[in-house]
């Protein structure tokens, strides 16, 4: 008994492990099936030649920027999130979210508009030195202007997948995130290798 106490003293409870670990294993989970996206598409658009592949590869070095920025305002925020959730103040809880919107829109503009505005110049300084690097630019910046559109979505989806793991609701994202990748991966399927009477890229 008192080794169990001495234990417990100097570790911490076996219940707070056993609640650490109910939020920290979803968390951990989506995360890992968010960054197998990328992956993913790697690997799907390899079949199609290294130069397409380059470029994919190229515009998933812009995208990740983005996602660095909107994952840091994110987190900075959920901080007030986390604290005023324990709190039970909705108005802060409020504040926070919205905090994290339209700060995650206003970067999600920036990079809309540098993707759909000078996709050609963004992607070249990936690119430089590279004896390939007109076409590799020209698949890349067709790539980039594609999934520009795709900036206010993750925005959304990111600010309240991050505000339910504030809170303490982590099934819920993950569960998105297993889904969002299946579909994602379903609809590479189709407009990558030209299933389903989709025409090949």
């Amino acid at each position: 008994m008192n080794l169990r106490k001495s234990i417990s003293n100097r570790f911490g409870s076996a219940a707070f492990y056993s609640s650490a670990l109910k939020i920290a294993l979803p968390v951990m989970a989506q995360l890992l099936v968010q960054n197998l996206v990328s992956l993913i598409d790697n690997f799907m658009v390899s079949g199609l030649g290294d130069v397409k592949m380059s470029g994919v590869n190229i515009s998933g070095q812009i995208i990740f920027l983005f996602i660095v920025f909107l994952t840091t305002v994110c987190t900075a925020a959920g901080i007030f999130m986390t604290q005023f959730s324990g709190a039970e103040d909705r108005e802060g809880m409020r504040q926070s979210f919205c905090f994290k919107l339209w700060v995650g829109l206003f970067i999600a503009g920036i990079f809309m508009f540098a993707c759909m505005a000078f996709p050609r110049k963004v992607l070249s300084f990936m690119v430089r030195g590279n004896t390939q690097a007109d076409v590799i630019l020209d698949q890349g910046q067709q790539y980039l202007w594609i999934i520009a559109f795709t900036g206010i979505p993750v925005v959304v989806a990111t600010v309240i997948a991050s505000s339910l793991r504030e809170i303490g609701s982590v099934k819920a994202p993950l569960v998105i995130s297993i889904v969002a990748t299946l579909v994602n991966t379903f609809f590479n399927w189709v407009f990558i290798y030209g299933n389903l009477g989709a025409p090949r890229l």
